[in-house]
């Protein structure tokens, strides 16, 4: 099956779609051919064609452009790496060369552009005259099913299970360390793991939290820790090869993560917390987007939203943390693996293609 990824969102530009979309390609047993824009910093890759343009608007020229690799690859299936801008143009590629196309929905990128009235029509009628759409999350699934999607299939998100592992067992320390390791910003929830960490200690469970990654509520975050009833340790320049290590040093992970303004922001899915499950840690999720979808509630972690709430679920999860890491573990290996994820893609491109 010969598939044409057409998308503005392509290593070695930052970003989760950008990782999701690379590792896809690398593990899919299609052959896949990458329509991207252009970018100083990229390297030579064969299976990779770079446009003109620093960023591809869906404009007369980009379509002819698109429409030339179009019939250089003779594809069996057009693949639009997000539902905006670029997928707008799938309705008249589809036409014109008589092609199938499939859009890829993450979560942000549906929410934000469905809440205005113009690109939200723009959005549906993508949705609508697509052979599939592809989602990360039951939640974002059911976002474009209202926005006028026929078909769906969930593929998940993806993990690196080399990389992510569990480490020598923390059980003997006397400060169990609780985790929350992600962007410092207002929705990932960082405050009210310091909240939930400082009730658990006045209940009779010491524990000491760790916090890392970068961000604008980093000012307020160390303040908050500084005046803190329990050890609290921020870190705010681990490279990316010191992320395992910190998600091992953890005994539970939480991340309450919410959704604000109305809905418009929210969490897609969270692949933080499938690197924690990976790296044998109970995780307590947020209540935003697709962030639920991660845990088996009692089995890998829990889902929590209040204070109290968190600190019950993180109590729990440490009197179970012997039973709940291995489980978290092996439900990564089953359906977070990239080759679990790159299978289930696959087998839904073949069925839209099959099914024309």
């Amino acid at each position: 099956m010969r598939v044409l990824l057409i998308t503005n969102d392509y290593p070695p530009r930052p970003g989760g779609i950008q990782q999701y979309l690379s590792n896809l390609v690398r593990h899919s047993s299609a052959r896949i051919r990458v329509l991207a824009p252009a970018d100083p910093e990229a390297s030579e890759e064969p299976h990779v064609v770079r446009s003109g343009w620093g960023f591809m608007w869906p404009t007369p020229r980009v379509r002819d452009w698109i429409s030339r690799r179009i019939r250089e690859f003779e594809p069996d299936v057009l693949l639009f790496g997000a539902p905006h801008p670029l997928a707008q143009l799938g309705p008249r590629l589809s036409r014109t060369c008589e092609l199938p196309y499939v859009v890829m929905a993450h979560g942000a990128e549906v929410t934000l552009p469905g809440a205005v009235p113009g690109l939200r029509h723009l959005l549906g009628r993508t949705f609508r005259r697509a052979a599939l759409v592809l989602t990360v999350s039951r939640y974002t699934a059911r976002r474009v099913e209202r926005m006028g999607a026929a078909r769906t299939t969930v593929l998940g998100a993806g993990v690196d299970l080399d990389t992510f592992r569990p480490g020598a067992s923390t059980s003997g320390r006397d400060r169990p360390v609780i985790g929350c390791i992600s962007r410092l910003v207002p929705r990932k929830g960082h405050l009210r793991v310091l909240a939930a960490a400082e009730r658990l200690s006045a209940a009779g469970t010491p524990v000491s939290v760790l916090l890392a990654g970068q961000g604008r509520l980093e000012g307020r975050i160390r303040s908050r820790a500084a005046r803190a009833t329990v050890p609290v340790e921020v870190v705010t320049d681990a490279a990316w090869e010191e992320l395992p290590d910190l998600y091992r040093s953890c005994d539970v992970f939480v991340m309450p993560a919410r959704s604000r303004w109305l809905g418009l922001e929210i969490e897609g899915l969270g692949i933080v917390y499938l690197e924690a499950s990976a790296s044998g840690i109970p995780v307590v999720a947020g209540m935003s987007g697709g962030a639920p979808e991660t845990v088996v509630p009692g089995v890998t972690g829990y889902v929590a939203a209040t204070t109290g709430q968190i600190a019950e679920a993180v109590g729990l999860a440490l009197e179970q943390r012997l039973e709940m890491g291995p489980a978290a573990r092996a439900r990564a290996e089953q359906h977070f693996s990239w080759e679990a994820v790159a299978g289930r893609f696959d087998s839904a491109l073949r069925q839209a293609v099959d099914r024309l």
